[in-house]
């Protein structure tokens, strides 16, 4: 899959003044929904997954875009995060949490010298398996809470939605 880049856009930018106004607007509209529409029918990629005790994080890459796409994501992937990565594990009582990060520009190292915990470089950041050089930026896409009644709720954005387990 190749991706837009700026000059991309500059090159059909030329191409366009040379056509005229409509064709220009087609091309233009045309590569929009082909970027779009590549856009929303990515496949997801799991790129890391960190527990501890029954907390769990999981970065993914080209995950979902709407809400129903993020349950779906769930639905189609708890099988493969329990017999793949032994997740979720429930406490005593039954309770677990899931947390669903974006991978965003990939992996970075944590930044060193200052370690203050409330370093502005580092607060924002999420690190894995205890390897200061596989930390993302936090960006939450989704939570995912199994109560000890055995109900599963997802946490998108301010929204909670009951899903069955």
């Amino acid at each position: 899959m190749e991706t837009v880049t700026h000059s991309t856009f500059l090159r059909t930018a030329s191409v366009c003044q040379r056509l005229g106004k409509k064709p220009a607007a087609f091309i233009i509209v045309a590569l929009a929904v082909v970027v779009g529409y590549i856009s929303l029918f990515r496949e997801s990629e799991i790129m890391a997954v960190d527990r501890e005790l029954n907390f769990a994080n999981v970065v993914v890459k080209h995950f979902p875009l709407t809400d129903n796409g993020k349950v779906d994501w769930w639905q189609d992937h708890k099988q493969i995060l329990k017999e793949k990565f032994s997740i979720p594990v429930p406490a005593k009582n039954g309770d677990w949490y899931i947390s669903v990060w974006d991978y965003g520009d990939g992996f970075k190292a944590k930044p060193n010298g200052d370690i203050r915990v409330f370093n502005a470089d580092t607060q924002d950041m999420q690190c894995f398996n205890n390897d200061d050089s596989k930390c993302i930026d936090k960006d939450l896409l989704m939570r995912i809470e199994g109560n000890r009644d055995g109900s599963v709720d997802i946490q998108v954005g301010d929204k909670t939605i009951a899903v069955k387990s």
